[in-house]
């Protein structure tokens, strides 16, 4: 569904990847921006990040004296780590992004970081690979790749935007989504689906094919 390779990697202090999508994505980075606080668990996962950026209020004294040189300090207390990670992508014209880590922790944290990839969308080419699946924010309506039986959920941060969907299971006619709740456990029917709307920016979520979900009909599939 998303290509990693010669994308910058922005690595958050949630849990660390597991899965093969996020690893993957690690593995053919281009560059690795670091969040202060996740820089020893990058480590661990035997990487090396290029920048490390935030506030340095959790970053361990260790990581601090290896990396001193690439430390990116931003002591801004009214934007997190993942912001000033966009930021610095931004004033370096990186803008195709894969953001690892951000989830699996706790879970405001989660729900912050999923609502920044909605706030950054327009600007940047967002991916989010977790364990679980892949968020991806759409600025338009869109084509999506994926596979029958594909768990698929829509969030939509507007609730006037109206949503109309075609190869869902669930099909969605101009709905408008005001809960999160409205668009999720959905499922995909062949190898694409598409999402008509204006306004936006929406949020999909959808699964791997080795994660097993429960669909919106209350079974356990492996997809």
């Amino acid at each position: 569904m998303f290509e990693s390779a010669d994308r910058t990697v922005i690595f958050a202090n949630g849990a660390s990847p597991r899965h093969a999508a996020p690893l993957q994505a690690l593995k053919e980075a281009r560059r690795i921006i670091c969040c202060d606080g996740a820089t020893d668990k990058l480590v661990r996962l035997g990487y090396e990040p290029r920048w490390i950026v935030g506030d340095m209020d959790s970053i361990s004294s260790v990581a601090r004296a290896r990396f001193n040189d690439r430390i990116v300090a931003d002591n801004d207390q009214n934007r997190n780590d993942l912001t000033k990670a966009f930021k610095l992508c931004l004033q370096n014209g990186w803008y195709k992004i894969a953001v690892i880590g951000a989830a699996g922790g706790r879970e405001d944290h989660t729900l912050a970081n999923l609502a920044l990839l909605v706030d950054f969308a327009r600007q940047l080419d967002i991916v989010m690979p977790t364990d679980q699946g892949l968020f991806l924010p759409l600025t338009e309506s869109s084509a999506v790749n994926s596979f029958p039986g594909q768990q698929i959920s829509i969030f939509s941060f507007d609730p006037g935007t109206a949503v109309t969907s075609e190869g869902l299971r669930y099909p969605l006619k101009a709905l408008k989504l005001s809960r999160w709740w409205q668009a999720a456990l959905n499922e995909a029917e062949s190898t694409r689906f598409s999402l008509s709307f204006n306004g936006g920016p929406l949020l999909v979520f959808a699964a791997y094919n080795d994660v097993a979900v429960a669909g919106k009909s209350g079974t356990r599939n492996g997809v």
